[in-house]
Protein backbone atom coordinates (compact mmCIF):
# COMPACT_ATOMS: atom_id res chain seq x y z
CA UNK A 1 0.00 0.00 0.00
CA UNK A 2 1.09 3.63 -1.07
CA UNK A 3 1.16 5.87 2.02
CA UNK A 4 1.78 9.82 1.05
CA UNK A 5 2.97 8.93 -2.55
CA UNK A 6 5.82 7.00 -0.86
CA UNK A 7 6.15 3.40 -2.27
CA UNK A 8 6.11 0.38 0.63
CA UNK A 9 9.57 -0.88 1.10
CA UNK A 10 10.33 -4.06 0.09
CA UNK A 11 11.61 -6.90 2.59
CA UNK A 12 15.73 -6.86 2.64
CA UNK A 13 16.92 -10.23 0.95
CA UNK A 14 19.60 -11.87 2.84
CA UNK A 15 21.17 -15.47 2.67
CA UNK A 16 21.15 -18.24 4.95
CA UNK A 17 22.96 -19.22 7.18
CA UNK A 18 23.53 -22.36 4.77
CA UNK A 19 23.98 -19.98 2.04
CA UNK A 20 26.92 -18.20 3.41
CA UNK A 21 28.42 -21.82 4.61
CA UNK A 22 28.46 -22.79 1.02
CA UNK A 23 30.57 -19.13 -0.20
CA UNK A 24 32.41 -19.56 2.69
CA UNK A 25 33.28 -23.24 1.19
CA UNK A 26 33.98 -21.60 -2.51
CA UNK A 27 36.43 -19.10 -1.14
CA UNK A 28 38.39 -21.54 1.31
CA UNK A 29 38.42 -24.14 -1.88
CA UNK A 30 39.08 -21.31 -4.29
CA UNK A 31 42.13 -19.93 -1.77
CA UNK A 32 44.10 -23.57 -1.77
CA UNK A 33 43.19 -23.81 -5.68
CA UNK A 34 45.47 -20.61 -5.77
CA UNK A 35 48.02 -21.86 -3.33
CA UNK A 36 48.43 -24.41 -5.64
CA UNK A 37 48.73 -23.06 -8.49
CA UNK A 38 51.33 -20.66 -7.32
CA UNK A 39 53.05 -23.08 -5.42
CA UNK A 40 53.10 -20.69 -2.43
CA UNK A 41 52.18 -20.93 1.69
CA UNK A 42 49.62 -18.83 3.43
CA UNK A 43 52.09 -16.70 4.67
CA UNK A 44 53.83 -16.56 1.35
CA UNK A 45 50.37 -15.66 -0.29
CA UNK A 46 48.08 -14.42 2.29
CA UNK A 47 44.47 -14.35 1.77
CA UNK A 48 43.02 -11.44 -0.71
CA UNK A 49 39.63 -11.47 -1.51
CA UNK A 50 40.47 -9.67 -4.67
CA UNK A 51 41.93 -12.67 -6.01
CA UNK A 52 39.81 -15.23 -4.86
CA UNK A 53 36.59 -13.26 -6.31
CA UNK A 54 38.34 -13.55 -9.60
CA UNK A 55 39.46 -16.77 -9.04
CA UNK A 56 35.97 -17.98 -8.59
CA UNK A 57 34.02 -15.97 -10.95
CA UNK A 58 36.60 -17.63 -13.47
CA UNK A 59 35.71 -20.79 -12.55
CA UNK A 60 31.78 -20.59 -11.96
CA UNK A 61 31.86 -19.36 -15.75
CA UNK A 62 34.00 -22.10 -16.73
CA UNK A 63 31.80 -24.66 -15.56
CA UNK A 64 28.81 -22.76 -16.68
CA UNK A 65 30.41 -22.94 -20.26
CA UNK A 66 30.80 -26.23 -20.09
CA UNK A 67 27.24 -26.49 -19.45
CA UNK A 68 26.93 -27.24 -15.59
CA UNK A 69 25.03 -25.72 -12.77
CA UNK A 70 27.08 -24.15 -10.47
CA UNK A 71 25.64 -23.49 -6.61
CA UNK A 72 26.78 -20.11 -5.96
CA UNK A 73 24.07 -18.71 -4.08
CA UNK A 74 23.85 -14.90 -5.03
CA UNK A 75 21.50 -11.60 -4.58
CA UNK A 76 21.08 -10.45 -7.65
CA UNK A 77 19.99 -6.63 -8.76
CA UNK A 78 18.00 -6.28 -11.87
CA UNK A 79 18.86 -3.07 -14.13
CA UNK A 80 15.03 -2.00 -13.37
CA UNK A 81 16.23 -2.31 -9.52
CA UNK A 82 14.34 -5.91 -8.63
CA UNK A 83 16.15 -7.78 -6.04
CA UNK A 84 15.99 -11.29 -6.16
CA UNK A 85 18.10 -14.73 -4.59
CA UNK A 86 19.26 -16.96 -6.87
CA UNK A 87 20.56 -20.20 -5.67
CA UNK A 88 22.19 -22.09 -8.79
CA UNK A 89 23.36 -20.64 -11.67
CA UNK A 90 22.31 -22.07 -15.21
CA UNK A 91 24.25 -22.70 -17.53
CA UNK A 92 23.30 -21.23 -20.88
CA UNK A 93 22.98 -23.78 -23.59
CA UNK A 94 25.07 -22.36 -26.85
CA UNK A 95 24.04 -22.97 -30.24
CA UNK A 96 26.25 -25.65 -31.96
CA UNK A 97 28.93 -24.42 -33.79
CA UNK A 98 29.99 -26.72 -37.48
CA UNK A 99 33.30 -27.07 -38.33
CA UNK A 100 34.70 -25.32 -34.80
CA UNK A 101 38.27 -26.27 -34.12
CA UNK A 102 38.93 -27.78 -30.63
CA UNK A 103 41.47 -26.18 -28.86
CA UNK A 104 44.53 -28.00 -27.32
CA UNK A 105 44.52 -28.47 -23.85
CA UNK A 106 46.77 -25.98 -22.01
CA UNK A 107 49.07 -29.06 -21.20
CA UNK A 108 49.72 -29.65 -24.59
CA UNK A 109 50.26 -25.99 -25.91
Amino acid sequence: MMVDNIPPEEPEIELSGRQIEQLDAIDNAVYQTILTFLNKTEDEFPWDMHYIGEVADAIEGTLLDLGQRVHRPAIITEKGGTVHLEEYQEPVLQTPQKNKKKEKPAYER
